[in-house]
């Protein structure tokens, strides 16, 4: 069992249940690929408030990157099993770092069986001894079901579906780093902020479950959780709605975590080359949990809005060096050092405090103690305001001109 996960004792009155290695964990391994998916699905949504909050703070380039991972969305849920052979919790920073780590034959191993549910064709594929083509074009290859879905089926090699997966067959190092590039922005870019919004309420929910499973059958468990299995204490099998029945003796690790994201109710199940298999139930208890995070945000950004002191001429003087521009392009991405950024831009410290000073005037800097350092970060609530408060002050039929030239003033 991995750290953080939360063993269950299961009723002493239920022999066959007893042994079964049920467990709870809160982790955003599969949240942040079914997040993806419900940002890029064009399908209306329950997450719509949500989504569409976090599609107006990625970058203008995020989509025409991320669709060479993902040419569709289904492929999110699809590469969330890139990670089948790592423990059950993880943070994001170790999703990412097991992807990096991860070898080539394990990422295609694990994103194919995705699709094609075969061992046998997955392992053509890994190995070169038949091309993508060739599988797809074959109606009676086993496993194919889901290619239609995937946008592989008819075949057409000019197609995103197809060049995604052409890349990842051929040139499966960029692939990776490319999955995990866009894993990075898609965190850094506001998803880290809502994880952390949403992660105390998921794991008060998790205890919460745990408690249940303590008290409760299998069977009546998965009932209760509306799971897409249901658990035979007398043969001691799980039986899911399709496919073959999973023996209880064959399982490694069962284990439910909390989702604010899995409206579709997906599942996981990983075998290992021994056989033994890994369940993962992500599951949604209450849909609107993203959406309230957004609203809360919306609301903390009027309210922040409404008393804010910022002045849109110091704003856009901050920003109109380019040196400045570029240092709050970093900033907005990714909490950076001075140190950091003086390295970044091949400028001189002293440079870059000057430049930091005169953004921190303009109430662009936000600062956060980390170890020995400090690490800067761009206000997304002043870039956020200084619009309105330009039409305010722009506008305004009271109080002073400000009409000193660039001629007069030094700059900054």
């Amino acid at each position: 069992m991995s750290k953080g996960e939360t063993p269950v004792r299961l009723l002493a009155n239920m022999p066959s249940d007893r042994a079964f290695p049920l467990s709870f964990a809160v982790t955003p391994r599969f949240d942040v690929f079914y997040a993806l998916y419900a940002l890029t699905h064009n399908a209306p949504s329950v997450l719509e408030d949500w989504k569409e909050r976090a599609i107006a703070r990625l970058p203008g380039d995020f989509d025409r990157v991320a669709r060479r991972v993902a040419p569709v969305p289904l492929f999110w849920p699809l590469l969330a099993d890139s990670l089948q052979q790592t423990p059950g919790e993880m943070t994001f920073d170790e999703i990412v770092s097991s992807l990096r780590e991860m070898s080539v034959e394990d990422l295609k191993s694990n994103i194919l069986s995705g699709i094609f549910h075969d061992a046998a064709t997955v392992r053509a594929l890994v190995t070169g001894k038949k091309s993508l083509r060739q599988v797809v074009a074959n109606e009676k290859s086993k496993g194919t079901t889901l290619l239609d879905h995937f946008g592989l089926r008819p075949y057409d090699a000019s197609s995103d579906a197809a060049k995604a997966m052409t890349m990842l067959l051929s040139q499966a190092e960029s692939f990776r780093d490319e999955l995990a590039l866009v894993l990075e922005r898609f965190w850094k870019t506001g998803f880290r902020r809502d994880w952390s919004a949403l992660e105390p309420e998921m794991r008060a929910d998790s205890l919460r479950l745990r408690d249940l499973g303590a008290e409760t059958p299998l069977h009546e468990l998965a009932t209760e959780l509306k799971l897409p299995v249901s658990f035979d204490a007398r043969t001691r099998e799980i039986r899911p709605k399709s496919g073959a029945p999973i023996s209880y003796d064959r399982i490694d690790r069962c284990i439910i975590i909390p989702s604010a994201f899995n409206t579709r109710r997906w599942w996981a199940k990983y075998e290992s080359k021994t056989g033994r298999v890994s369940l993962y139930f992500p599951i949604v208890r209450d849909a609107t949990a993203a959406n309230r995070i957004a609203a809360d945000t919306r609301d903390t950004a009027a309210r922040t809005l409404a008393h804010s002191d910022i002045n849109a001429e110091s704003v856009f003087r901050a920003l109109g060096d380019t040196t400045r521009y570029a240092i709050a392009s970093i900033l907005a991405r990714s909490p950076t050092t001075s140190a950091d950024l003086s390295r970044s831009l091949r400028v001189s410290k002293p440079t870059i405090t000057h430049h930091v000073q005169a953004l921190r005037a303009a109430g662009l800097i936000a600062e956060t103690p980390a170890g020995g350092s400090t690490k800067l970060s761009l206000s997304r609530e002043t870039v956020a305001a200084v619009s309105e408060a330009a039409v305010e002050q722009l506008f305004s039929s009271t109080g002073d001109l400000s009409l000193v030239t660039t001629r007069k003033r030094r700059t900054d």
